[in-house]
């Protein structure tokens, strides 16, 4: 199946003109300082969830209309490409040596194969079946994929493939779920492969740890300190090292709660702190980037430059998802826009 293709690029000579004056005064500011550059609005209803970063240099992202982005490497250079009318969101995504894996958490939750050319390989239920099932987040490393979905008749549902996607089996270990635990689809960063070792985050009830040295053989587990609720929790997790972890998220029903919103680790998940001062409010997507942790949600971006000790807010816009790339912070706003800052 061919993906439907229309391009955007350098959108006007005035526009481009303002971005150049722009990226020099954001230049000449301080390290420290944060300077946005520019944004490009797509349509208010077209959400960017899933951003990672290709070997291209190139970023690419999927909408709430199952469409992939691909920006760059000019930041102006932007490609769409709309997958079947058969699929209604893409959720999450990663990248593999054959091409990307989006996937979709929705009534009927999958994934889809698509090649380098933008092009549909397949598309594969994990559970063999069109059983409702609602995926949370994949992951891949070299040929080694990761796919986290919410807990089935009481254990959580995780996946691996060891042949970029094409093939599944669930975890042998399997885990008990609390009752009315679950992970959540915020922004593609509840579940992680970091040098070979799967972690994912739970939150509700209970929030959780969870981390397989052995591809989902067996788990090591460690509470996390959030509040119990249905909608409390960690809903993304970033990984500096082995040692030193951090999740955010909080409530996002009471998004201006400034507390139980950030939690970091410097023994590799074992015990919990709070910041001194956390972030803004609720947060759904944190990034670790030239020394500092990013973190966005409803109330605006901030930063940690003391390993998540204490955060500034540097932006009060309702942002969804954030990509480290070339000293820049690729951010995508719950209106529709898309925007870069310089870090």
């Amino acid at each position: 199946m061919k993906l439907n293709q229309f391009f955007v690029r350098n959108l006007s000579k005035n526009f481009e003109n303002i971005y150049k004056l722009l990226l020099c005064l954001s230049l000449a500011c301080c390290a420290s300082a944060q300077s946005r550059l520019y944004s490009y609005k797509f349509t208010k209803t077209e959400n960017q969830r899933a951003l990672i970063v290709l070997p291209s240099g190139q970023i690419l992202s999927g909408s709430s209309e199952a469409a992939l982005r691909l920006h760059g490497p000019k930041p102006l250079d932007l490609e769409r490409y709309k997958l079947d009318d058969q699929f209604k969101e893409i959720r999450d995504l990663c990248y593999t040596k054959y091409g990307y894996i989006a996937m979709q958490s929705h009534d009927s939750s999958c994934i889809v194969l698509v090649n380098k050319n933008f092009e549909i390989d397949s598309v594969i239920f994990p559970l063999q079946s069109k059983q409702a099932l609602f995926l949370d987040g994949i992951c891949a490393m070299d040929s080694i994929v990761f796919l986290l979905g919410d807990p089935i008749n009481g254990k959580f549902s995780t996946f691996r493939s060891f042949d970029y996607g094409h093939s599944w089996e669930p975890t042998p270990g399997q885990i008990d779920a609390i009752e009315g635990e679950a992970a959540y689809a915020a922004s593609g960063q509840t579940n992680q492969i970091y040098e070979g070792n799967f972690y994912f985050v739970s939150g509700g009830p209970s929030s959780r740890l969870f981390k397989s040295a052995n591809y989902g053989q067996t788990w090591d587990i460690n509470t996390i300190p959030y509040p119990s609720c249905s909608t409390c929790g960690p809903y993304a997790l970033a990984i500096k090292n082995e040692n030193e972890l951090i999740t955010v998220g909080g409530d996002y029903l009471k998004a201006e709660n400034k507390k139980n919103n950030c939690y970091y680790s410097t023994d590799g998940g074992k015990t919990w702190i709070a910041p001194k001062k956390g972030p803004s409010g609720y947060r759904s997507c944190v990034v670790y980037a030239k020394e500092c942790y990013y973190a966005c949600g409803t109330t605006g971006i901030d930063v940690s430059r003391d390993g998540g000790k204490t955060w500034q807010q540097i932006s009060k816009e309702n942002a969804l998802s954030m990509a480290y790339l070339n000293d820049h912070l690729y951010v995508t706003l719950a209106d529709g826009s898309y925007l870069i800052i310089k870090i």
